[in-house]
């Protein structure tokens, strides 16, 4: 794809996001065409149909989660405990803050497509938090009894379902209470070992520091 055929690729989806948001999951070919300032048969030919076009736009809400999950936005060259917990606030705030998320959550989670796309993301996810979680075994923090696969799976699911429901409530929790909530869910579940008086001490110290 040419340079301009991807600014002009990208200037729809950004056009179909604005849509999206502003008519509570609703959108025309037209009105994003307008929006693009390009043409309706040009939007086709770049996404085949309206379901394709809306695709594409979760397809870009999901990327930060997968840098998220799978990249390094995250610090890898901090305490497990620490990096997790860093992990799954991330997770939460994005999810609070991204004015598209709701709509993911809600009307646009029947689309086809859109279910496509969250299965995918989701399998991705999986894979990589079963490593994760046989890593902390590895590092005697996480019980060694737990099955990394049905662990993560059990984690992952009710993380997104807990983040869904709060993000779609009349009145939603603060994100630090979600947070909070769903940390002591996860470290529950892991049956996370105490930290070390060593750990403690760090954490202590940088504590102290920043203050």
């Amino acid at each position: 794809m040419t340079e301009k055929k991807m600014v002009t690729y990208q200037r729809l989806i950004t056009a179909a996001e604005q849509e999206l948001i502003a008519n509570n999951g609703h959108m025309e070919i037209s009105a994003i065409a307008k929006r693009a300032n390009t043409s309706a048969g040009l939007t086709y030919h770049h996404f085949g149909s309206k379901t394709g076009l809306i695709a594409a736009v979760v397809d870009q809400f999901y990327e930060p989660l997968r840098a998220l999950a799978l990249g390094d936005s995250i610090p890898t060259n901090i305490e497990w405990r620490e990096r997790e917990k860093t992990r799954t606030k991330a997770i939460i705030d994005y999810f609070y803050n991204h004015p598209l998320a709701p709509l993911i959550a809600g009307r646009l989670a029947r689309e086809p497509e859109v279910l496509d796309i969250e299965r995918a993301h989701m399998e991705a996810l999986l894979e990589a938090g079963a490593r994760n979680i046989a890593q902390g075994q590895k590092l005697g923090i996480i019980s060694p009894d737990l099955n990394p696969h049905t662990t993560v799976a059990m984690l992952m699911g009710g993380l997104r379902l807990a983040i869904d429901q709060a993000i779609l409530a009349k009145e939603r929790p603060s994100n630090v209470e979600l947070f909070e909530q769903l940390w002591n869910l996860t470290s529950n579940t892991l049956q996370l070992s105490p930290l070390s008086s060593g750990e403690t001490s760090k954490k202590t110290k940088a504590g102290n520091n920043m203050n």
